[in-house]
């Protein structure tokens, strides 16, 4: 009797949420850029937004700067092969550039989604390319707790959360930032080496051989280097580098 029950309410559960769905999909929805009517209420690009959204066909995975062979390292990169790969979805240059911003900045959470699924497409591409392999597991960076309190979410963890429903894997919070420090983003280059030294612990370790850590932006990875040399200092791990965005690189 009670297996019955139990097969019962999960079909009036289903049936009631798809009826919600159903309900919120013939609502108007529009794209975020547009205007125009989405595919579905839970997208908030439509499908010409978002493949307008510039997405170069081969960059680096040491530098993600932009080359023409299907290749893993660009010319500089061979020469000197960096330690940790990294995974760019495009360039932080519009309209990747509004998306980012206003979604940090102006709390537009749910375009975490979209951010998510940009940065998907250059993983399953490179991963069909065989230039990277599928890590077990992803930690987003993260805030420290009066920031985080400031903004009110951890715009790492929204894409990393996202990220999860596209690549089937799970994210994990192994990291703290327990020394505030200065945004990167307000310091130069010389003063940025030393912002974030001991900025970060290892809550406990790390049950998995391979994780990606991820970002929104990537400027000068001051700081994915220094949370995976703080992990690397506890374990031995594979670790890759990806992030929605990488600040524009001069030629």
């Amino acid at each position: 009797m009670t297996s019955r029950y139990r097969i019962v309410s999960l079909k009036f559960y289903h049936w009631i949420t798809q009826s919600v769905i159903t309900l919120r999909n013939g609502l108007p929805h529009g794209c975020y850029l547009c205007q125009e009517q989405t595919p579905h209420f839970r997208h908030r690009l439509c499908d010409t937004c978002r493949e307008d959204l510039i997405f170069p066909q081969q960059l680096c995975s040491g530098c993600a700067k932009s080359i023409s062979a299907t290749v893993k390292w660009c010319g500089q990169c061979q020469q000197s092969e960096p330690y940790f790969i990294l995974v760019s979805g495009g360039y932080y240059q519009t309209p990747i550039k509004q998306l980012l911003s206003d979604f940090k900045y102006r709390q537009q959470m749910s375009l975490a989604r979209e951010l998510a699924h940009f940065l998907a497409r250059r993983i399953y591409k490179l991963i069909d390319q065989d230039i990277i392999d599928m890590p077990q597991a992803i930690q987003p960076v993260p805030l420290h707790w009066q920031r985080q309190a400031k903004r009110g979410f951890n715009q790492a963890q929204l894409i990393a959360y996202e990220l999860s429903h596209y690549l089937n894997i799970p994210v994990i919070d192994n990291i703290k930032r327990h020394r505030s420090t200065q945004s990167q983003a307000e310091l130069d280059a010389k003063q940025r080496q030393h912002n974030l030294d001991n900025a970060f612990q290892l809550r406990k370790p790390i049950t998995y051989d391979s994780i990606a850590l991820v970002d929104d932006v990537y400027t000068t990875g001051a700081t994915m280097h220094e949370i995976s040399e703080t992990i690397l200092q506890q374990q031995t791990i594979e670790i890759q580098h990806w992030v929605v965005a990488r600040t524009v690189i001069s030629e």
